[in-house]
C-alpha cells in the first residue's frame, strides 16, 4: 500500500539537488515575522529568497508559516528554524526541484474537492461588539517587552504591571490594545515603575 508521502522529496535532498544544478545557489532567510490571528492564534512566517545565479534576474521568494510556539517536542523553541526550512523546501520546488513529485495535479485536486461534503456550514455572524480592537505591532509589543526587561519586570510581573497602569485586569498581554501598550510604554518610559 501506497502512502501519501511516498513521492515526498525532503528538503536535503532539494537542496543537494539544487546545489548540483546551481553551484552559485545563494539562500537568505529575507524576513520573518509573528503574526497573531484574531483567535489569538499566533504564527511565525519566514521569507526566503534564492538566487540562482550570482546575477538570477528573478530570484525565488517563497514563504512558510509555523504554528507559535511549536506544538511538538520538534518545533517548541525551533519554530523559526522550521518555518524558514518549509519555507526553503517552497522555494525549491518553486524553482521546480522536487516539485514533479510534491505537488498536487489538477486530478488530485478534483479528488479531494469530491470528498468534501456538499453542505456548507452555517454562517454565524461574529456578536456586535462596539469598534474593532485595533491590535499592537510586533515592533510595539517587542518595545514594551524590552522596556520592561530593561526594568527587571517580567512575565506575570509585568502583567501585573500593566493592570496597575491600565486600572483594570487583564488575563494576558496578549490582551491589550495598540492603545493599551502604549499607556504601558509611556509609563515604562516616564517613571520606569509605578509610584505606590
Amino acid at each position: 500500500m501506497t502512502g501519501f508521502m511516498d513521492n515526498y522529496v525532503d528538503v536535503a535532498t532539494r537542496l543537494k539537488i539544487a546545489f548540483e544544478r546551481w553551484p552559485e545557489l545563494r539562500i537568505q532567510e529575507t524576513h520573518r515575522e509573528i503574526v497573531e490571528m484574531p483567535d489569538k492564534t499566533c504564527f511565525i512566517r519566514c521569507v526566503v529568497t534564492i538566487w540562482r545565479t550570482a546575477d538570477d534576474p528573478i530570484p525565488v521568494i517563497a514563504s512558510a508559516c509555523e504554528v507559535y510556539p511549536g506544538r511538538t517536542p520538534y518545533t517548541k523553541t525551533s519554530e523559526s528554524e522550521v518555518g524558514y526550512t518549509s519555507a526553503i523546501g517552497r522555494a525549491l520546488a518553486m524553482a521546480g526541484i522536487g516539485a514533479n513529485k510534491s505537488i498536487a495535479s489538477r486530478d488530485e485536486v478534483q479528488a479531494a474537492q469530491s470528498r468534501q461534503p456538499t453542505r456548507l456550514a452555517e454562517v454565524v455572524p461574529f456578536p456586535d461588539e462596539g469598534p474593532a480592537k485595533v491590535y499592537p505591532s510586533n515592533k510595539q509589543l517587542g518595545m514594551m517587552r524590552g522596556l520592561a526587561n530593561g526594568k527587571g519586570i517580567k512575565g506575570d510581573d509585568l502583567k501585573a504591571y500593566c493592570c496597575e497602569v491600565l486600572g483594570r485586569t487583564i488575563l494576558s498581554t496578549n490582551d491589550l490594545s495598540k492603545q493599551d501598550i502604549s499607556k504601558v510604554i509611556d509609563a515604562l518610559q516616564i517613571t520606569g515603575e509605578l509610584e505606590n
